[in-house]
């Protein structure tokens, strides 16, 4: 019963409609054959031919239902032919009914017909409706990821503004490569990182060299196997990114180098450096495919690369002005040793040191001599090339611990940490022999000069750092007074 009221076929759902036809119409020709109550044989064969005819109508297949209607028609007339008297009314009678009937097939037909087209057209507008729901499931797992990248993408420039800030607030060029190596090494993996640069005022090569990877300076050529990427960053002077092999092939690039990231660090539109990454990926990208991670293209990769290397250039830069300025302020600009403001409190904190670890303190005091006449024979040209030359003879006599400095005019000073007084001289007659075996060339010009010094020693001499100047200046003076060219012990 359930199947005969509910029907399903190929997705097609008959309509209650079509059956309640079909009922109506059996109902229709049961009442005029009841009306025909004196044929009850004409009634009873009608009432039995009605029931394939109309199960036929309600398959729907015409062919069926024309051949059954059209045999019983048939049989209805011969059945009447031989039981009734009453021919032509009964044969009108079952001409009007199979009327009737074949008039109902086709109403059920066009109603079937009709339902198809609505079915048809009801899955049409549902598949249409599914396509539209999908899009909008992709287009929402799209906005989803748009604003996750968007979240990532913030919160890396939050980090990378951090990293600037931080840079910004240093001032010493150690400092500001080791922030930019943890900057490096928290956004980005690698299994080597290079950085090159031209720390050198008008260098032409590389002289820095440093691992981004393990923090410390570069021994060798760290350069050896990725210096055809380097010469190209250099000449390009722009990003390069490397992750196939035929641009492996093109860079000459060994097996164990399947990724690598260039870029150049630029300032006042010239390359002072480079930074290579290998065998890198974004950190966080493993879930979502390698490099690009984040659900970031390689330009981005390398848009965030050049912010790091962007703002490290700059501090960089900072950082070489800032250590200019410094050594400006505590070196003389013409002789290239320390001013004497700088030498004075180096020498007061050294004097401190020797006291308390009780260790002698040796101070000299030289002069060049008869400067003036050099001077106003030469001029002041030739004067200031004297200068040089004998602070660079200073400076190569004594250890690195030794301090020269300018302490006005042509005179010079030097401090030996624990070195005592008779070392000291030693020391002095060196350098002073030294100069007056030397010949000065100074442009057209070729001379000879000669130093005279003052030797003093803490304590033995004095238990202040003014009072062992004064100590080693008075020294001085007795040797101009004993015919210059000579060292005086205090």
């Amino acid at each position: 019963m359930k199947h005969f009221f509910v029907r399903k076929q190929k997705g097609e759902i008959r309509s209650v409609l079509h059956k309640f036809v079909v009922i109506l119409v059996f109902l229709l020709v049961f009442v005029l054959n009841v009306a025909k109550a004196e044929q009850p044989f004409l009634s009873f064969n009608f009432r039995l031919y009605l029931i394939p005819i109309v199960l036929a109508a309600y398959v729907g297949v015409r062919k069926i239902s024309y051949v059954t209607a059209s045999v019983a028609l048939v049989q209805g007339i011969a059945t009447t032919f031989a039981t009734s008297e009453e021919i032509l009314s009964n044969v009108l009678f079952l001409f009007i009914s199979a009327a009737i009937f074949f008039f109902a097939i086709k109403i059920l037909v066009r109603f079937d017909e009709r339902l198809r087209e609505i079915s048809s057209s009801s899955d049409q507008k549902e598949k249409i409706a599914r396509a539209s729901y999908d899009s909008l499931l992709v287009q929402d797992g799209n906005l989803v990821e748009n604003n996750r990248t968007l979240e990532n993408r913030s919160i890396q420039l939050a980090e990378l503004y951090e990293v600037s800030k931080a840079m910004g607030a240093s001032l010493g060029f150690d400092k500001i490569l080791e922030i930019m190596r943890e900057a490096v090494c928290r956004t980005f993996e690698f299994a080597r990182g290079v950085l090159l640069l031209k720390r050198e005022k008008g260098s032409k090569k590389f002289d820095f060299q440093y691992y981004l990877d393990s923090g410390k300076v570069a021994e060798g050529d760290a350069q050896r196997e990725i210096k055809e990427v380097v010469n190209w960053v250099v000449k390009e002077a722009k990003p390069l990114i490397i992750t196939d092999d035929v641009d492996r092939r093109k860079f000459n690039l060994p097996e164990h180098l399947s990724s690598l990231l260039g870029e150049p660090l630029i300032l006042s539109r010239k390359v002072i450096g480079v930074v290579i990454l290998e065998n890198f990926a974004l950190r966080g990208g493993e879930e979502q495919g390698g490099m690009a991670g984040r659900g970031l293209s390689a330009g981005e990769v390398t848009d965030i690369f050049s912010i790091l290397t962007t703002q490290f250039a700059l501090q960089m830069r900072k950082a070489m002005l800032y250590e200019e300025v410094e050594e400006l302020s505590i070196t003389d600009g013409l002789t290239q040793v320390a001013l004497r403001r700088h030498f004075l409190l180096r020498f007061e904190d050294e004097v401190k040191r020797s006291r308390h670890y009780d260790v002698p303190l040796s101070f000299l005091m030289v002069d060049i001599d008869h400067f003036k006449d050099y001077n106003d024979k030469y001029g002041h040209l030739v004067g200031d090339a004297v200068l040089r030359q004998i602070a660079k003879i200073l400076g190569q006599g004594v250890r690195e611990v030794d301090l020269v400095g300018r302490y006005g005019g042509e005179e010079f000073c030097i401090m030996l940490p624990e070195t005592d007084k008779d070392t000291a001289y030693e020391v002095a007659e060196r350098i002073r022999s030294f100069v007056e075996n030397s010949r000065f060339k100074a442009y057209d010009e070729e001379t000879s000069v000669t130093i005279s010094a003052g030797v003093s020693c803490f304590p033995a001499d004095a238990d202040t750092g003014k009072e062992l100047a004064d100590r080693a200046d008075a020294a001085l003076l007795r040797a101009k007074d004993s015919g210059r060219n000579i060292v005086c012990r205090y």
